[in-house]
């Protein structure tokens, strides 16, 4: 028996059962999480160093994300075993948002110079009834954006980031690639770099999609210690970029933090404010979408 649309991540969550499964995954490292200890001051601060603020900043003005359609073409040919010659180019149309930066305020008190992880999560302040979410329910919901990171320098540090260096994305180019590029030999070193290049979130999926009012979203940016967080290891080989989600090939995960951290754990704290720290800053934004399509070769 064949799979179903089930057994193929490049299908799955074209079925309406996929959100289900998903869900109970979830729920079943909840089962877990909620078992472990919450993360006192000695995990979530960093002493001697304070983020004063954290925004964005882009072409759909202050703390404000633009999203709209793009009208891509993706080439099909390889997909098609009865037409060998030539190339079978289909457009579709798919969510893209503008680009943007975070811009990090951090004030360096310790005297002297530090690294920091920066981690940048977001979520929404509102269920799908528009009442206010609980702190564990927004928890729950929290994105990890990016995580980078950055050197502080005694006093103040701003950090501007660019979006399209997530470490969760993967570009268009990647996420659609020419599979004609795919080495022979599936069992190949090449072939299992060539298949670990194609893992990471479509960067134009970044972004929810929002609506035309400004979907209301709150943005989160923590700087950690870099001296507790790094891994000792050698990077190596290419397509590292979105470590965030796919780690380092044959490598551990770049990160002694949990995925997820500082979210992966229930809080006693009531609201996402009292959760904050000196080393944690939030921002409320809204999300904008404007109903035209745009050619992507136009952008």
């Amino acid at each position: 028996e064949q799979f179903g649309v089930m057994g193929d991540s490049a299908t799955a969550m074209r079925d309406p059962v996929f959100y289900r499964w998903h869900s109970y995954i979830d729920d079943l490292f909840q089962l877990y999480k909620v078992k472990l200890t919450p993360y006192g001051d000695d995990k979530l601060d960093f002493p001697g160093v304070r983020v004063s603020s954290v925004s964005l900043e882009g072409a759909a003005g202050r703390n404000t994300l633009g999203t709209f359609w793009e009208l891509s073409t993706v080439d099909l040919g390889r997909g098609l075993d009865f037409t060998p010659r030539g190339s079978v180019l289909a457009r579709f149309t798919h969510l893209q948002h503008q680009d943007f930066n975070y811009v990090i305020e951090v004030n360096n008190t310790s005297g002297q110079s530090v690294m920091g992880t920066v981690r940048i999560f977001m979520a929404p302040v509102q269920d799908e009834r528009g009442a206010p979410l609980s702190f564990d329910d927004q928890r729950r919901s929290m994105i990890e954006l990016d995580k980078f990171t950055a050197g502080l320098r005694p006093g103040n540090n701003t950090i501007r980031h660019r979006s399209v260096d997530s470490s969760v994305t993967i570009p268009y180019e990647r996420t659609f690639r020419d599979q004609s590029a795919r080495p022979g030999d599936p069992g190949s070193e090449e072939a299992a770099e060539f298949d670990f290049c194609g893992c990471g979130w479509p960067h134009h999926m970044l972004i929810a999609k929002g609506n035309q009012q400004g979907y209301p979203v709150v943005l989160f940016a923590m700087v950690s210690n870099w001296a507790e967080d790094r891994v000792e290891q050698d990077l190596v080989g290419s397509c590292n970029d979105a470590a965030s989600y796919c780690g380092i090939r044959d490598r551990k995960y770049p990160d002694r933090r949990a995925m997820g951290f500082p979210f992966d754990r229930p809080s006693p704290a009531q609201s996402l404010t009292d959760f904050l720290r000196p080393n944690m800053a939030m921002q409320n934004c809204s999300i904008r979408f404007t109903d035209t399509t745009i050619p992507r070769q136009q952008r």
